[in-house]
């Protein structure tokens, strides 16, 4: 409570950030709703410009972005099938054929509600889990963070959309970006190739929008001449479709908790989460053949699931310095900008930021509610934007985010290369959250195992006096071995039903 009220006085003390929180929720639904543009581009776009505003004013702008990006992509996903974010691809299951069967509003109202309800049980975990996770973290030694990390990049690796070799491959690329610079304990220069500008590493921000903005833009420019005239929208009210929600509590409850718990687990995102209470939905439903035809059920359980991952991502964020999903790996640019550290220090050092941070997660998804309902006609028209129109200006705000950072243009020929690589590894079809993730997390595994082994004389027997780092590594361990036994599983129940 002491960390909630200090940051309530640093809001009050800062109105202005209640109108910045405000428009990055508008900002954040326009891009969410418009096919193509995540949540996690919205962050990243803004990131360069907070660099003028204080941490609170900063936080308030990118939260609002996370929280409006995260719940906007419904709105394409029941008008036109299509999911506005990755994290809406479950809505539009059930979502499209309720609004093509003359229940547009319907739709929208339970996709919205849902939002709600997913995000305020996280944003509740996120104020009464994330104080005691800390004063667990502050026990941490190096040790103990090692296999942290070690455990993150198992469950990335494993668990990330797509392949484990291609997740892996991407990780690998991700840790090998994080070496570029001085080593931070010896001072030596690596992989800098006698160029005095990598000296200091890369870019964050320019190598995140290159993966993400420009390797999007090149990957829907094929798609320019495309065009789906979405369902009108009619009957859309502020007031939740209670009707609809009937007998449905324990989809809410359930995709709340599922949401939540998938969120602290470092990049495995809002879809698993989706996935996982859309099954448990169409298992313990009466009628599961409605599934896919424009139930309720499945509308409730997709958008309360992948709204609770907000709250749950910003857990390990600001206790451990873990991003739990894609955006929340974003947003620790907006932190570092301000040189806050995410990690159990920020408690003791700044608690006042860590509960603004809370209590302006809280708000936004109220917010977030009132206004995509209030003005879901003026998001409706968003989609109409020509796509020829809207990606030049992104990259315009693109290149100018990112030299306005550093004030050196060749922060925009990293920008223009990692939106090449950004390409070719889509094409490849190797995800690029692993990349982002052994970037910003490989500086951080590294110094804290040279640290220990430093310390223990270069002896790995001192991790086995370590009972929460050996935990962590076992669970690395497991993390690694499971995709090969329930293969091995599959491959022998399989044999007995051939014979």
């Amino acid at each position: 409570m002491n960390v909630f009220t200090t940051g309530l006085q640093l809001i009050t003390s800062e109105p202005i950030s209640v109108f910045l929180m405000i428009f990055g929720i508008f900002f954040g639904i326009v891009f969410g709703c418009i096919p193509g543009l995540t949540a996690t581009l919205g962050v990243v776009l803004l990131i360069p410009i907070t660099y003028a505003m204080t941490s609170v004013q900063g936080m308030a702008l990118l939260l609002g972005v996370y929280v409006g990006g995260i719940s906007g992509g419904l709105i394409t996903a029941a008008l036109l099938n299509i999911p506005g974010t990755p994290s809406s691809i479950f809505t539009c299951w059930d979502a499209y054929p309720m609004a093509k069967g003359g229940r547009p509003g319907l739709a929208l109202n339970i996709g919205v509600f849902s939002s709600l309800i997913g995000g305020l049980f996280s944003a509740i975990a996120l104020i009464c889990i994330a104080p005691q996770l800390a004063k667990v973290a502050l026990m941490f030694g190096y040790w103990e963070l090692f296999g942290l990390t070690l455990m993150a990049f198992c469950v990335v690796a494993v668990m990330t959309e797509g392949d484990t070799l291609r997740s892996s491959i991407g990780l690998v690329f991700g840790l090998i970006l994080s070496c570029i610079g001085m080593d931070s304990l010896t001072g030596m220069q690596r992989l800098t190739f006698g160029r005095s500008e990598l000296m200091g590493g890369l870019a964050s921000t320019a190598i995140m929008m290159g993966l993400f903005a420009i390797t999007e833009i090149m990957q829907q420019c094929k798609e320019l001449g495309g065009h789906q005239e979405p369902i009108p929208t009619k009957g859309v009210s502020l007031r939740p479709p209670f009707q609809a929600l009937k007998g449905n509590g324990h989809i809410l409850a359930v995709g709340s908790l599922i949401g939540t718990f998938i969120g602290i687990l470092p990049a495995v995102g809002q879809q698993t989460a989706s996935l996982m209470t859309y099954n448990y939905a169409r298992k313990t439903s009466k009628h599961p053949e409605a599934f896919g035809k424009g139930t309720p059920e499945g509308i409730i359980a997709s958008e309360t699931a992948n709204n609770a991952v907000c709250g749950g991502a910003l857990i390990p964020l600001i206790t451990l310095g873990i991003p739990g999903d894609m955006t929340t790996a974003a947003l620790i640019g907006g932190l570092m900008i301000h040189g806050l550290q995410p990690g159990p220090l920020l408690f003791s050092n700044h608690p006042e930021t860590v509960g603004a941070i809370m209590l302006l997660f809280l708000v936004c998804n109220l917010i977030m509610y009132v206004m995509e309902i209030g003005l879901m006609k003026v998001f409706v028209k968003m989609i109409h934007i020509p796509k020829y129109f809207l990606f030049p200006f992104i990259i315009l705000c693109c290149v100018m985010g990112v030299y306005a950072l550093n004030n050196r243009s060749f922060d925009i020929w990293v920008l223009i290369v990692f939106g090449i690589i950004g390409y070719l590894l889509a094409q490849a079809k190797v995800p690029l959250s692993p990349v982002i993730m052994g970037y910003l997390m490989g500086a951080t595994f590294e110094r804290n195992f040279r640290r220990a082994l430093i310390g223990s004389g270069g002896s790995f027997g001192e991790l086995f006096l370590r009972p929460i780092a050996v935990v962590f590594v076992i669970a690395a361990l497991l993390f690694v071995l499971a995709p090969f036994f329930l293969s091995w599983k599959k491959a022998h129940t399989q044999q007995p039903e051939a014979s």
